[in-house]
C-alpha cells in the first residue's frame, strides 16, 4: 500500500513538473526587455591601419501597454515671479491643471511655486481628490516677488524623495521664464542640485517659457539629472509641451541604466560624443536615468583600435548594460562582446561599413561644432559662427548613403544646419541662441 501511494505522489509530481515547467518558459520568454546592440561603424578595418572608429549602444525600450504604466512621482515646480504676469501665469496654471488631469489615484503629486521663497502649495499626496488638487493650484499659483529657482527645485526634490521608490517613474517638471536671481544661483550650484537628484533617480525636465531665461542652466539642469529640456516661446504652447511630456513619463520601461565599456588593453576610447560619462583608462561608465517605450537612445564612443593583420580578429571592447525592468521589476543584466575584423582589402572594408552608425557619428560631431557656434556667437563673432554651421551643413551634405534609414537621419539633420545659416541673421538674438541650444541638447540626448 505505502508502495503505491509513493507511485502516485512520484506520478502527481512529474505531471505537475511537466505542465509546469512550458508555463515558466513561456512566462520568462515573454517578459519584455530593452533590446541592447553593440555595433561599430567599421566592423571590418583595413589591415595594419589605426583609423578611428565608432562604437554604438543602443538601448530600445519595449513596447509598453498604456493601461500597464508604472507609477508616476511628479513634482510640478512653476516660476511665479513679477516676471510671469499676465498671460504666462494663467497659462502656467492651466499646464498644471492639466497635469493634475492626467494623473491618476495611483500616482503622487506635489507643487512648489517659487518667488523669493519657494512655497509648497500642494505636499506630496495621492491624486484622489483632483477638484481640491486644482482649487489649490488656482489660489496659489500667482506672480509675485523674485526668482528663487534654486530653493524651488530644492524643495521640488524633497517632495519627490518623500515618496521615493525605484519603481516609480521620479519626476521633476521645473518651468521658469526668467532668471535665477535670489539665492544659490550660478550653473555650477544648480547643477549640483542636478546630479544630487540623479543620483536619487529623479530626474529634472525643465521648461524655459519666453526669451529671458537662462538657457545654459536650464539644459546643464536637465542634462545632469537626464531629464528632457524644451524652449516654449510662446505661452499659448505650453499645454503643448506638457502634454508631450507626460507622453514620456508614462512610457516609461527602464530605470537606473548603467552601461560599462571595458576596451581591449591596446584600444584607446577617445571621447563620447553626445552624452556625457566617465572615461578612466579602457574603462567607460555611463549612467541613463530611464529609457522610454519604443524610443532608441544610445552611447556613442569614438575610439583607436589596435592594428590587425589580414583575415585577423580580435576583441575591440566587452559591454555590459544593467537596468531595473518596470514590467518585471528585476534588475536586468546584458552582455555583449564586440568583435573587430581586419582585411587588406578597401573593399571589405568599405562594404562591411555600418552606415547608421557612421551618420549619427556624423550628426553628434555637428552638435559639438554647433557648441563652438554658441561660443563665437556669445564672444560677437556672428559671422564666424554663420560660417561653422554653413560648414556643418556642407560636410552633412556632402555624404551619401544606401542606406534610407541613414539617408534620412543625414538629410533631416542637414535641413535643420542651413535652417540655422539662414535664422542667424533675421531672428533675434535671444530667441535663435534658445532655439539652437534646445536644438543641440535634443541631438545629444536623442531627445524626441
Amino acid at each position: 500500500m505505502l508502495i503505491k501511494q509513493v507511485v502516485r505522489i512520484k506520478q502527481a509530481a512529474t505531471l505537475f513538473i511537466l505542465f509546469m515547467l512550458p508555463l515558466f518558459v513561456m512566462a520568462k520568454a515573454i517578459t519584455p526587455a530593452v533590446t541592447v546592440k553593440s555595433e561599430l561603424s567599421a566592423p571590418v578595418m583595413l589591415a595594419n591601419s589605426e583609423d578611428k572608429n565608432y562604437l554604438k549602444i543602443s538601448l530600445t525600450g519595449f513596447n509598453l501597454d498604456s493601461k500597464r504604466r508604472s507609477p508616476i512621482n511628479l513634482a510640478l515646480v512653476i516660476d511665479r515671479s513679477t516676471s510671469m504676469t499676465g498671460d504666462r501665469i494663467e497659462k502656467a496654471r492651466e499646464a498644471a491643471i492639466l497635469a493634475v488631469n492626467m494623473l491618476d489615484a495611483s500616482d503622487t503629486l506635489s507643487v512648489v511655486a517659487y518667488d523669493n521663497n519657494a512655497e509648497v502649495i500642494i505636499p506630496a499626496t495621492k491624486v484622489n481628490n483632483k477638484p481640491a488638487l486644482i482649487a489649490k493650484i488656482q489660489q496659489h499659483i500667482h506672480p509675485m516677488g523674485m526668482t528663487a529657482l534654486f530653493a524651488g527645485v530644492s524643495k521640488g526634490i524633497g517632495q519627490v524623495d518623500k515618496n521615493l521608490n525605484p519603481e516609480q517613474v521620479n519626476r521633476i517638471i521645473l518651468l521658469s521664464d526668467g532668471q535665477a536671481n535670489t539665492g544659490p544661483t550660478s550653473i555650477s550650484e544648480l547643477s549640483d542640485l542636478a546630479r544630487m537628484a540623479a543620483k536619487k533617480g529623479i530626474a529634472i525636465t525643465t521648461i524655459g517659457l519666453g526669451e529671458d531665461y537662462n538657457e545654459d542652466l536650464m539644459t546643464a539642469i536637465a542634462g545632469y539629472s537626464d531629464g528632457n529640456h524644451s524652449f516654449v516661446a510662446n505661452s499659448a504652447d505650453l499645454e503643448s509641451a506638457f502634454t508631450k511630456e507626460f507622453q514620456d513619463v508614462m512610457s516609461v520601461v527602464a530605470q537606473d541604466v548603467i552601461v560599462q565599456i571595458k576596451t581591449s588593453s591596446q584600444v584607446k576610447p577617445i571621447r563620447l560624443l553626445g552624452r556625457d560619462g566617465a572615461i578612466s583608462g579602457n574603462t567607460v561608465n555611463v549612467k541613463l536615468n530611464q529609457l522610454y517605450s519604443n524610443q532608441e537612445k544610445y552611447i556613442l564612443l569614438e575610439v583607436i583600435p589596435e592594428k590587425g593583420s589580414d583575415n585577423q580578429k580580435k576583441n575591440l571592447a566587452d559591454v555590459s548594460v544593467s537596468y531595473l525592468n518596470l514590467s518585471s521589476k528585476q534588475q536586468d543584466n546584458v552582455n555583449e562582446r564586440v568583435i573587430v575584423s581586419y582585411s587588406k582589402s578597401a573593399a571589405k572594408v568599405s562594404d562591411a561599413v555600418l552606415e547608421e552608425v557612421l551618420a549619427e557619428s556624423e550628426i553628434q560631431k555637428t552638435a559639438l561644432a554647433n557648441d563652438e557656434a554658441i561660443r563665437l556667437i556669445d564672444a560677437g563673432n556672428k559671422e564666424e559662427a554663420k560660417k561653422v554651421l554653413e560648414s556643418n551643413a556642407a560636410a552633412l551634405g556632402s555624404m551619401s548613403f544606401s542606406s534610407p534609414v541613414a539617408e534620412r537621419k543625414v538629410r533631416e539633420s542637414t535641413t535643420k544646419q542651413l535652417k540655422l545659416a539662414e535664422d542667424i541673421d533675421s531672428k533675434d538674438a535671444a530667441t535663435y541662441r534658445k532655439e539652437l541650444k534646445e536644438q543641440n541638447y535634443n541631438v545629444k540626448q536623442q531627445q524626441k
